[in-house]
């Protein structure tokens, strides 16, 4: 968790419920939807009932129609011949003429309200195809906005994890390098300077001695360049630790070659130098960072491997610098030791310079059966300042 109280499990919180919710609104649009579609099939259904009652109504119109029009030829003959029929008849011609004529209205008004009712259905049905086409329009756009959102809100979550890990390790490499910096103060007390206070002691016994004309001044003389030597070779130790200078002198895979010589006369351990090829390597930062690579591979084979024999691959060409660390010690699972961070420091800050130099580490190793750390540096040129 960072200085804000925001971890990559609070985003990855806040991504799901954005998730979440974009899948319930395109659930409820689906369900919107085929609502809506099944609506339709109703209306569908209720409009070909309307287009049978039509034609029905449509046929009776046609037959009052032709009814009312022989009712009113009727009544028109017996107007006109209005002497040879009886008062009854002309009534009952006169009634029959009015009630068709009210028949055929009332038809014709039923035929019209069914046209308009079935007209209202297809208006309906129309807008709601047009509801089912947008919301179909809308899931689609939906999708393609999560699986935007998803893509870009999971790559988010990664690089916000990245950079939390990287901000771990940037931490732990500022305090590895406070730990050395005490480390190489203790290591000054404790050595040169000590040794230079004694020899600031002596030179001021010598100079006594020297007034007195005393004959033991020789003995002091040697004791103090004895010391001096001594203290020259803990000053060029510490100097090689910090930057071998022979990197520059005489190059990479030799520089190797002394410290493994180094290591293995001092912790009794087997370590053999393969060298496949040896083109010349420009840039010096790549150059370190290669070094410092095998050399914490050597210090963790050392301090955590119990290995006996150590085989170290060198092959440096034009492009890149390739290399391997082998050992038969006693091996780890990488997977889970990678995931203890606070555990795999060392491994991690060697992954970390390699990134530097755009380079990458693969390790591999079985418990009981040795580990393999294997690593490729682009050899670049030094780059323009």
């Amino acid at each position: 968790m960072n200085e804000s109280g925001f971890s990559p499990k609070s985003l990855d919180k806040v991504i799901n419920d954005v998730i979440l919710s974009i899948q319930s609104g395109q659930e409820e649009i689906f369900n919107i939807s085929e609502n809506v579609l099944k609506e339709c099939e109703l209306i569908l259904q209720e409009i070909e009932k309307f287009k049978a009652k039509v034609l029905v109504v449509i046929k009776e119109t046609e037959k009052l129609t032709k009814e009312e029009k022989e009712s009113r030829q009727k009544l028109f003959l017996v107007s006109k011949n209005i002497g040879e029929y009886s008062e009854n008849d002309i009534r009952k011609a006169y009634n029959e003429a009015k009630d068709k004529q009210v028949q055929l209205l009332l038809k014709r008004e039923e035929e019209q309200n069914l046209i308009r009712e079935r007209n209202q259905l297809e208006i309906r049905l129309k807008k709601n195809y047009e509801i089912v086409e947008q919301a179909e329009s809308l899931m689609s756009k939906m999708k393609s906005v999560m699986d935007f959102l998803v893509s870009d809100l999971v790559d988010l979550g990664k690089t916000i994890s990245n950079l939390e890990d990287k901000t771990q390790i940037g931490m732990k490499i500022i305090k590895a390098q406070e730990e050395e910096r005490r480390r190489i103060a203790r290591d000054i007390h404790d050595g040169p300077a000590q040794n230079i206070a004694s020899l600031v002691i002596k030179t001021e016994i010598v100079e006594k001695l020297l007034k007195r004309g005393n004959i033991h001044i020789e003995d002091e003389l040697k004791d103090i360049k004895t010391q001096l030597r001594a203290v020259l070779k803990e000053i060029r130790g510490i100097m090689y630790d910090l930057r071998p200078i022979s990197l520059d002198e005489v190059g990479l895979i030799p520089t190797i070659e002394r410290m493994a010589a180094d290591m293995s006369y001092e912790k009794n351990i087997a370590i053999e130098i393969k060298k496949i090829s040896d083109y010349p390597i420009f840039n010096s930062l790549n150059k370190l960072i290669v070094y410092r690579i095998v050399q914490e591979s050597l210090n963790n084979i050392i301090k955590h491997s119990g290995a006996k024999n150590v085989v170290i691959r060198m092959d440096v060409r034009q492009d890149s610098i390739n290399g391997s660390v082998s050992d038969d010690g006693k091996g780890f699972d990488a997977d889970s030791f990678m995931e203890a961070k606070d555990k795999s420091f060392g491994l991690s800050s060697m992954k970390e310079r390699a990134e530097i130099a755009h380079g990458s580490i693969t390790i591999k190793s079985v418990v009981g059966k040795g580990t393999k750390i294997m690593f490729s540096i682009p050899n670049e040129e030094e780059p323009n300042e």
